[in-house]
């Protein structure tokens, strides 16, 4: 009965049993949708409890949105007051609709933003007595939370002048910018390869009294390896990785140079109780490998492993109260695979016959980035839990890296793409499949 459906849409915990219940109400008695006189409606109790539900979900999906701008066009003909922390969340998804970001999204969320500052024309019939009419119904006050939204999204987009536009909306309503807002920037100008950005929106920061806090910071070790300075990179890492393990063999004033040099030259403020982060070991995992330096990338990944995941949301062992070690990460796995992909270099041929006395005292430069090293990794990444599941475009890397490390051997290749399969299924199609055809040939012997 109808009845039976509100009170399901009313009771339910999930997004996925709230929307059926919805759906099935407007499919099965479609006349009690709109405010028509006499005629009952879906109460806006239920209405806002399954935007609540719509609003809290992750990931954003352009079917999120669809549906959550559906309930909000039905809480407005139905009379009813849209608040403003649900067109926040309608602006948040208008901009998160798909996996990347385009100046279209920005458009779409900005349609959003002037829709929720624009007074609404009523829908309901003019001849219906029972209902007073509210011109300003959807229309509400946007926040520092709207602006902030706006800007992260305008800053997803990579597109200046949707920056622009974002910051100038900003301006105009005179709210002071909030700690999330001047990291949106961050976002932006660290995508964008832009260090004088970072610099300015860090020292904006301090003069307003906000911390970077990790997230912050985090931002700021990709800012500085995307634009090739390591070294900074790094620095920031060891001060994180002494507030979690302090270096007592190297004296506290090396420590207390780095931070004063942090704070003094780059404007990054980092406090004694911040230690690193998943995102801060993958990031300067990948970024390491991306710059040829596969040692440094794996000793951060001998770290990561060695540590306790002390995160919030962290698993803690029943049997000792303490957390558990960080675990292996595909995006850890990926950032190495790639750097193999990038700078490996075929072995060596064996040197005959020499035509020079220099030439035969000259040493043979022998990379890290070798066959052996490549198979230390593959060996653990073979080891992952059983319900990790790699993407095919990491498959396809691995293969890649071996490729270029063998110098292309066949039977090599085909032991790797085998043992791949074996582990983890098969059935891959697009350019793995090519490429396992050029290795194994058509008939999938390999002669």
């Amino acid at each position: 009965t109808r009845q039976e459906l509100l009170d399901s849409l009313l009771k339910a915990t999930s997004m996925t049993d709230g929307w059926e219940a919805y759906r099935t109400l407007t499919v099965m008695f479609p006349h009690h949708i709109h405010h028509l006189s006499g005629v009952p409606k879906i109460p806006q109790r239920h209405l806002h409890h399954l935007a609540r539900l719509l609003a809290s979900t992750k990931p954003r999906t352009r079917t999120l949105f669809l549906r959550l701008s559906a309930v909000l066009t039905m809480l407005h003909r139905s009379g009813c007051r849209i608040y403003l922390w649900e067109w926040n969340a309608l602006l948040d998804c208008a901009g998160k609709r798909w996996r990347k970001c385009s100046l279209e999204d920005y458009k779409a969320a900005v349609e959003v933003f002037n829709k929720m500052s624009t007074p609404w024309p009523s829908e309901n019939p003019g001849d219906d007595e029972n209902l007073v009419a509210e011109p300003d119904l959807g229309c509400v006050q946007p926040d520092i939370i709207t602006y902030t939204t706006l800007l992260y999204i305008a800053g997803r987009s990579l597109d200046p002048s949707a920056i622009r536009h974002a910051s100038n909306l900003l301006r105009a309503s005179g709210l002071p910018p909030n700690r999330i807002t001047h990291l949106s920037l961050l976002y932006y100008y660290t995508r964008t390869r832009q260090l004088s950005g970072v610099r300015s929106t860090l020292q904006k920061m301090r003069e307003q009294g906000f911390e970077p806090g990790l997230d912050g910071i985090n931002s700021c070790i990709w800012a500085y390896a995307r634009n090739g300075h390591m070294d900074v990179a790094s620095t920031i890492y060891r001060v994180l990785r002494h507030n979690l393990q302090p270096e007592f063999d190297v004296g506290e004033y090396d420590i207390e140079a780095a931070v004063k040099y942090l704070l003094d030259v780059e404007g990054i403020a980092i406090r004694d109780d911040i230690i690193p982060d998943e995102i801060t070991y993958t990031s300067l995992i990948q970024a390491f490998a991306y710059h040829g330096q596969i040692m440094k990338a794996l000793h951060v990944f001998v770290d990561m492993l060695s540590t306790p995941n002390r995160e919030p949301k962290a698993p803690i062992s029943q049997q000792i109260g303490e957390p558990f070690l960080y675990q292996p990460t595909l995006a850890a796995f990926r950032g190495i695979f790639l750097g193999f992909a990038r700078h490996a270099q075929k072995p060596l041929p064996l040197r005959t016959l020499p035509g020079s006395l220099s030439e035969r005292l000259r040493p043979i430069q022998k990379s890290d980035w070798n066959l052996e090293n490549l198979h230390q990794v593959f060996k653990a990444f073979m080891n992952l839990p059983a319900n990790v599941m790699p993407s095919e475009r990491l498959i396809y890397w691995i293969l890649v890296s071996f490729g270029k490390a063998s110098g292309n051997d066949a039977g090599k290749l085909r032991k790797v793409f085998l043992q791949l399969e074996q582990r983890f299924g098969g059935g891959w199609g697009g350019r793995l499949d090519r490429l396992r055809k050029s290795i194994f040939g058509d008939n999938g012997s390999g002669r």
